[in-house]
């Protein structure tokens, strides 16, 4: 029996370029949506819960932090610009054989945030990108 691997360090494509990140900054919600649930009274304190997928939340995110280097700069400029253009792949092998293979494509995505660019030895940015759920 091979060891389970987890999504630790995964490689990252942006529009099917490899994307150098800074470790353990990827994190991403696959957009299954939220779940309201509230109480109806039906009266002399009996209550029911009431459960709501809230469409609004049906949409996958993920976020990851690269360094200020010219070629990012230029990135993200490319990134911004696409609106609802950008793939993004999440990708890490599992054993020789294949078990435990993590792939997870983000399609239809834009950069949602306006990323904070700072000058420094010891600086990086967090990019934001949200799009269509992952099927």
């Amino acid at each position: 029996m091979s060891a389970e691997k987890s999504l630790s360090v995964p490689t990252i494509r942006v529009n099917s370029d490899v994307v150098a990140i800074v470790p353990n900054t990827f994190s991403y919600k696959e957009g299954t949506g939220e779940v309201t649930v509230r109480t109806a009274s039906a009266g002399g304190g009996n209550v029911s819960a009431v459960h709501t997928q809230n469409a609004e939340t049906m949409f996958s995110t993920c976020k990851f932090n690269i360094y200020p280097t010219a070629a990012n700069l230029e990135r993200i400029r490319d990134w911004k610009n696409d609106i609802g253009g950008n793939t993004v792949e999440a990708i890490q092998r599992g054993d020789d054989e294949g078990i435990g293979d993590i792939a997870i494509a983000f399609k239809n995505m834009s950069v949602t945030n306006d990323p904070d660019i700072a000058a420094g030895a010891d600086t990086d940015i967090t990019i934001e990108m949200a799009g269509d759920k992952v099927e």
